[in-house]
């Protein structure tokens, strides 16, 4: 399953960590709390490094050479993700001129809530130099995994903000503009439909647990079954477009994949030197592991950027699958569980839609993983048409919208408006219009509840 091309090479303990990173955030969480097992030093250096060779990278990660001067900036590159590319100038000139509009520039980054945002979401590699700053349900699992596979032979740092800004704060914002810097955003509807089918249409029971039991308590109320109070694993897109837009009306009860994507980051605060798009999603990651490759003389590559991304999904949506089996199973039984994983990868557009289940009904809680990742493996493989895919992507995007009311909607695009203008997405794209316009008979993608 692990097609990844790399010169690096990888240690055992690595390799590890990397083929079992899941798309779940508590997990891999969870898996940096236990870093240090798997060989990971999450220490913070605090310094100022000067250029050094090629050779000298692996070096650089031991305590030798710490320094503890705290008005010093650790950073050490400069701008290496900037690109003349004529779209990637338009969404810098945009972001600039609507940050002035909406009279947003440089007015966050005195508030607590500005350094206290940073420490969920920005890291900084060290000692390669660069700063990345991630946004839930934007491509962060993948974009994180290829940072960990590219620099795998590498002893490197990666802290988030709350070991940089503990104490220093002030230290740690001043050091912003002194290195690179890149983000990725994504259309904001596809973002909060790709936030609900990860974390409640999937098996997911710790967000089931967290966030689905408060939407039923709180959304469905007393239609809610005993069932579905007690596990909240059957959530409707609907019910969680309803409480999305009442957390962020009132601010209370947060989560903070469904924080808009300005929150998470300040561009209007700190200059990125790159914003990359869902949308663009291949070319823009080619050009980051192009300044890699040429930044940092390293050699990764990828044979099928597409059918790669594919496989990654399938596996670690396989694994999760697998991992919470014991815990899906006190709230639905184990086929239940794996249709959604397989409507999950249809709604992606990573399996056709016209493809069935290949298993009896019967026999799913005597399947392995293997059999099930090599079965989803080969389907993959042999898919030929993936324009087919993308239309099935929209298609799905279509029905879920169909679903809500022209109000939900409207709300919807106010409360995020920032998300919209700063980015430069429309308020109302043209699957959003279809949706409105033609309501489905029946569902196809969504017909699990």
């Amino acid at each position: 399953m692990d097609s990844w091309k790399t010169s690096a090479s990888v240690d055992g303990k690595a390799n590890h960590y990397v083929k079992t990173c899941l798309q779940d955030d508590i997990l891999e969480y969870f898996v940096f709390l236990i870093g240090g097992n798997l060989g990971f030093n999450y220490q913070y250096y605090v310094g100022s490094w000067s250029p050094l060779k090629q050779s000298e990278y692996q070096e650089r990660g031991s305590n030798n050479y710490r320094m503890d001067d705290p008005s010093r900036c650790p950073m050490l590159r400069h701008n290496i993700f900037q690109s003349a590319n004529p779209f990637q100038l338009h969404r810098q000139a945009i972001l600039v001129h609507k940050c002035k509009t909406n009279r947003l520039s440089k007015s966050a980054s005195n508030g607590s809530s500005f350094t206290q945002k940073l420490n969920n979401n920005i890291a900084l590699y060290d000692p390669m130099g660069f700063l990345y700053c991630r946004i839930q349900k934007v491509g962060s699992t993948f974009l994180q995994k290829t940072i960990r596979n590219v620099f795998a032979d590498l002893k490197f740092t990666a802290p988030r903000g709350n070991a940089m800004l503990a104490n220093r704060s002030k230290d740690f914002i001043d050091c912003l503009s002194k290195t690179s810097k890149f983000m990725f955003v994504r259309e904001p509807y596809g973002r909060a439909l790709s936030g609900y089918v990860d974390k409640l249409f999937a098996p997911n029971p710790f967000y089931w647990s967290s966030a689905g039991r408060f939407i039923i308590k709180t959304i469905r109320g007393l239609k809610a079954s005993p069932l579905s109070l007690k596990c909240g694993h059957d959530v409707t897109f609907p019910e969680f477009m309803k409480y999305v837009i009442q957390a962020q009306k009132t601010l209370t009860h947060r989560d903070r994949h469904f924080y808009p994507m300005y929150e998470h980051c300040f561009p209007c605060d700190i200059k990125y030197d790159f914003i990359g798009k869902m949308e663009t999603f291949r070319d823009d990651v080619s050009h980051i592991l192009d300044v890699f490759n040429s930044t940092f003389s390293r050699g990764m590559t990828f044979e099928n950027f597409e059918k790669e991304s594919d496989l990654q999904i399938a596996s670690s949506h396989i694994n999760r699958l697998f991992s919470f089996k014991g815990q899906t199973l006190q709230c639905e039984p184990f086929h239940r569980s794996f249709q959604r994983v397989w409507r999950d990868l249809q709604i992606r557009g990573v399996l056709p839609i016209d493809t069935k289940m290949p298993f009896i009904l019967e026999k799913m809680n005597t399947i392995n993983q293997t059999h099930v990742t090599d079965v989803v493996t080969r389907i993959i493989q042999n898919v030929q048409n993936r324009t087919k895919l993308k239309e099935q992507r929209l298609e799905a995007k279509i029905e879920a919208f169909s679903q809500l009311s022209a109000d939900i909607i409207k709300e919807y695009r106010e409360l995020y408006r920032l998300d919209f203008e700063l980015f430069d997405y429309p308020t109302l794209p043209d699957f959003v219009k279809i949706a409105i316009s033609t309501p489905p008979k029946h569902l196809k993608y969504f017909d699990i509840f």
